[in-house]
């Protein structure tokens, strides 16, 4: 790939950062068949910032076109399983992703690299930790060697509005039991 194809890819979008799990569950909800335009009606099981953020993860993995349009890159995707799957997966990523595999040793990066790389690559703040943990998930069922010192990233997550919880003895895990959509309670037995 070459270093203007790079500087395009950067400066089009943010790198995926949505829950891999839910790229791949829309990935194989797909075997069923493979619609020729990817949009809200076929998303429309999931919220609307999840649909935004994987309709953004096609684009910038190339598996669909900026008019939405499935390419043979998702096709392929779908439609393969086990080390097929793998080999495509990989594929997919060292094309999304050049700039963690070229001029960047991913097998003995750090985690604070791979962060400044995805920072450098458009991500900041919280979506870097999304980034990263993204693209972890997917090298890792892509069968990617990663470095041993990348972790889950350590980007800090801004502090919660949500009131703590009561501490006590369960550490505030209590469940008090209002009555609502309980059973009745179970008569006494007979004496």
């Amino acid at each position: 790939m070459t270093d203007e194809k790079v500087a395009k890819q950067s400066a089009l979008a943010v790198p995926p950062y949505l829950s891999f799990k839910t790229f791949k569950g829309f990935v194989d909800g797909l075997k069923v068949g493979i619609p020729t335009r990817i949009d809200r009606t076929v998303l429309s099981s999931m919220s609307g910032a999840s649909q935004s953020q994987l309709m953004a993860a096609l684009r910038y993995l190339g598996l669909v076109s900026d008019k939405a349009l499935t390419t043979e890159k998702l096709s392929s995707l779908v439609n393969s399983e086990g080390v097929e799957y793998q080999r495509i997966l990989s594929a997919i990523l060292k094309e999304g992703y050049p700039f963690l595999f070229h001029d960047f040793d991913l097998l003995r990066a750090t985690t604070g690299q791979i962060e400044d790389a995805f920072r450098k690559a458009g991500a900041s703040g919280e979506t870097i930790r999304k980034c990263v943990a993204f693209f972890l998930a997917a090298a890792r069922s892509a069968s990617l060697a990663v470095s041993p010192h990348i972790k889950t990233s350590s980007v800090t997550r801004a502090a919660s509005n949500r009131p703590k919880k009561p501490s006590g003895s369960n550490g505030g895990t209590e469940v008090k039991n209002l009555g609502y959509n309980s059973p009745p309670p179970t008569p006494p037995p007979p004496t």
